[in-house]
């Protein structure tokens, strides 16, 4: 899949020669994608980097008060120095406290972010995070499984943005009356930033990104109104089959938007 993604750049960069502006646009394009691969890198870095020193505290803390109770048991053999033992552990152990609330304050936080980013996904991640989020809000489960679970909420975002996914399911179509019908389409996703959607008649296509309100879907006519430029549903069946068959694939021109950090928030 890699590689096919490679190949969807090299279709954007042949197109770029035929025009000065189409050659901006991919510059604009290869630029965000750059920084977005940066940004993902250096999130995942952190959050490491994070996870690993709140799990090493944490294992300090059960075994200091492990250490606590024990001592706290055995200090029965001279009555005025258990009082002034028990005082000093009694320091120790509102101070360990106060570090455990520190640790449960990032996590809280972390799932506050989660839960911030959620709409902003493409849906087909946004159902498996929504089944995941829910163990950071379940009563009775520990620090540590919450840790796990954020880590697992991040993988799942690194390794959705380092293929072209392929989603079949059911979506809801605005129809000319007003309303909505539910089709059988087939979504294909660039990233976490973009996508694309067809029927398999090709009647009913359009293109998808996550702004600040969350992921939006244009439609048809106003899909090509939002890139600037034709979104053919031919192009889109193509792209099906190449994904669904990697032994055809061959250079394909598909329109994205490119929009600013500045403009996104």
């Amino acid at each position: 899949m890699k590689a096919l993604s490679k190949g969807v750049f090299c279709a954007a960069a042949l197109c770029a020669s035929f025009g000065s502006q189409a050659q901006e646009n991919l510059t604009e394009l290869m630029q965000q994608w750059l920084d977005i691969e940066s940004q993902k890198g250096q999130l995942q870095l952190d959050w490491n980097t994070k996870k690993q020193q709140l799990e090493q505290t944490q294992s300090l803390l059960i075994v200091e008060k492990t250490e606590l109770a024990s001592l706290l048991k055995k200090a029965d053999t001279d009555r005025s120095d258990v009082d002034e033992r028990r005082i000093e552990l009694s320091e120790k152990q509102s101070l360990l406290e106060q570090e455990q609330v520190a640790v449960r304050k990032q996590i809280l936080q972390a799932t506050a972010f989660c839960q911030k980013l959620l709409m902003r996904l493409p849906p087909p991640l946004q159902e498996q995070w929504q089944e995941k989020l829910l163990l950071l809000t379940q009563e009775g489960a520990t620090d540590s499984e919450k840790l796990e679970r954020i880590l697992s909420l991040y993988q799942l975002v690194n390794e959705f943005d380092e293929r072209i996914a392929l989603n079949r399911g059911s979506m809801a179509i605005p129809s000319e009356s007003g309303n909505t019908k539910n089709l059988l389409v087939t979504q294909m996703y660039l990233g976490v930033s973009q996508g694309w959607y067809v029927s398999d008649d090709g009647l009913h296509y359009g293109y998808g990104r996550a702004d600040s309100s969350g992921w939006l879907w244009w439609h048809n006519e106003s899909s090509s109104a939002e890139l600037g430029r034709v979104l053919a549903a031919q192009d889109l069946l193509k792209l099906r089959d190449i994904l669904q068959k990697p032994t055809t694939a061959k250079f394909i021109d598909l329109p994205v938007k490119v929009t600013s950090q500045k403009a996104e928030s």
